[in-house]
């Protein structure tokens, strides 16, 4: 694991540079759900559109297309692949199981949520898509919510970064910070939710 955060450290490092192919790239890399800092180079980029450096309407449209390129790769590898995708994640810690198992819990029955205001949810957006994937959700209402979720985020986050400006790293760690928060609330809850309706099904079963 620490040889891959230093691989996407060193990636990290070159793709500001690049100007709007590296918009392009970050988002990729950020919809393959690998631990790449996603929401931080849209609100850098939104601070580079403030100072005049970039166009805001083209970092918001590669921005949302480099993210959707990301996450269909990623839906088509597992929905075609299956285990031979997911295993090795799992063995270099970019995926656990029990994470997996409870974000497809939530998408079966809120999967308009996840994957629209979900994608706002660092702990639910890296795996949104493997879960769509797993719970064999159709490409077609995938990519309706994944656009508008996408669409949303990146403007979101590329307005932060715009108005907030200079202040953007104290903005993102306290964004950042409450949105884990709010995410472990959320599955949390959906996992409580799901143990009543089981115990209460067996309880009628029984009955």
């Amino acid at each position: 694991m620490e040889y891959l955060m230093a691989w996407i450290h060193s990636i990290t490092s070159g793709i500001v540079s690049l100007g709007y192919p590296g918009v392009y790239i970050a988002m990729v890399l950020e919809g393959l759900g690998m631990p790449f800092p996603g929401d931080a180079f849209l609100a850098f980029y939104g601070y580079a559109v403030s100072e005049q450096e970039m166009n805001g309407i083209a970092v918001w449209c590669i921005g949302s297309l480099g993210y959707f390129t990301g996450v269909s790769i990623i839906f088509w590898l597992v929905r075609k692949f299956g285990s031979l995708v997911l295993n090795p994640l799992y063995r270099i810690h970019i995926l656990s199981p029990e994470r997996l198992d409870h974000t497809s819990t939530l998408m079966r029955r809120f999967s308009a949520l996840v994957l629209i205001p979900g994608r706002f949810l660092p702990g639910i957006r890296s795996l949104s898509t493997y879960a769509a994937a797993f719970v064999d959700m159709p490409y077609s209402t995938f990519t309706a919510y994944t656009i508008v979720g996408s669409i949303i985020w990146c403007g979101a986050w590329i307005g932060l970064g715009f108005w907030f400006g200079e202040n953007v790293q104290t903005l993102l760690k306290h964004v950042q910070s409450t949105l884990t928060w709010v995410t472990i609330v959320i599955v949390l809850l959906a996992l409580l939710v799901f143990i009543i309706k089981r115990l209460q099904s067996k309880t009628r079963s029984g009955q």
